[in-house]
């Protein structure tokens, strides 16, 4: 019997096991194996194995392009949790047949292209846009608001604010409201019972939510290219333009690489972090 449930296990396990070597650490492999290869004009990569492509990534123009998105992976993923929880409570404690149609307001953005939702920002944030013709009418002068990090940040937090947002609605709905009465019958405030009942028992959603928003926001290549402009420039800049302008493959993977080390680490420095604030705000 356990043998027969062993291999039904291997077998539903199998094709996801499959697809996830093929496509997901098998092309890891390369991107490594590349990195270490010496760039050629004529052939892309040789066999010749250096650490010159890590070398060069020491240049201080692209430690800063690494600080530069470290930071705007921080600081949109804070925005989103900032933004989002409020609207996830909303959402979670919402009883009516309205919850159907803010859910499909919710979703129905990650439906549309991501550049044609750009496209949008850009026509909204302009020189000529919506709202420097506002500040006109009034007086103002016009200003920048496009091809700087706040830009990018905008345009990422609009992007991926509901992928803060659902993880959160779902924990929030696990937390029984007698749970809430009973703490404002004890006499806690709006402050204490978020601190002390709704953050420790929502925790696992704003980590899944954090983890999702900062993973997919430090990787970004679209949002920064044309909100960002030449300015602003983050790591998938770099690597599109390593790869498709100058052809140099090995250290466009030096530069994969890299990101992949550096998002890692952010994540894993997060989560312990979270796990010291959840045994801090538990505490009584």
């Amino acid at each position: 019997m356990t043998a027969a449930r062993g291999w039904v296990a291997f077998v539903l396990l199998a094709p996801g096991l499959t697809m996830l070597t093929l496509f997901l650490l098998v092309p890891l492999g390369l991107i490594v194996v590349i990195s270490v290869f010496t760039y050629s004009p004529t052939q892309i990569w040789l066999p010749p194995v250096t650490t010159a492509n890590y070398v060069k990534f020491f240049d201080p123009y692209y430690l800063g392009v690494t600080w530069t998105t470290v930071r705007i992976g921080l600081v949109t993923t804070l925005v989103c949790a900032v933004l989002g929880y409020p609207l996830a409570y909303f959402l979670a404690r919402l009883r009516s047949r309205w919850l159907g149609l803010c859910l499909f307001l919710l979703i129905t953005p990650l439906m549309v292209s991501s550049v044609i939702r750009i496209f949008g920002w850009l026509v909204i944030l302009g020189r000529q846009g919506l709202v420097n013709a506002a500040l006109g009418a009034v007086g103002f002068a016009r200003v920048d608001l496009l091809y700087n990090e706040p830009a990018v940040v905008v345009g990422l937090t609009e992007l991926l604010l509901p992928f803060m947002v659902l993880p959160l609605m779902t924990a929030i709905e696990t937390i029984p409201r007698s749970v809430e009465e009973a703490a404002r019958n004890l006499g806690a405030g709006s402050f204490a019972l978020f601190q002390r009942v709704l953050l420790p028992l929502s925790l696992p959603g704003l980590v899944s939510g954090a983890l999702l928003v900062y993973s997919v926001s430090i990787s970004a290549l679209v949002t920064p290219a044309l909100m960002g402009g030449r300015k602003t420039r983050m790591l998938g800049n770099l690597v599109y333009d390593e790869v498709l302008t100058s052809m140099n493959w090995p250290f466009a993977s030096a530069i994969a690489v890299v990101l992949l080390i550096v998002t890692g680490a952010v994540m894993a420095t997060y989560l312990r972090t979270m796990r010291v604030l959840a045994r801090r705000v538990g505490r009584p």
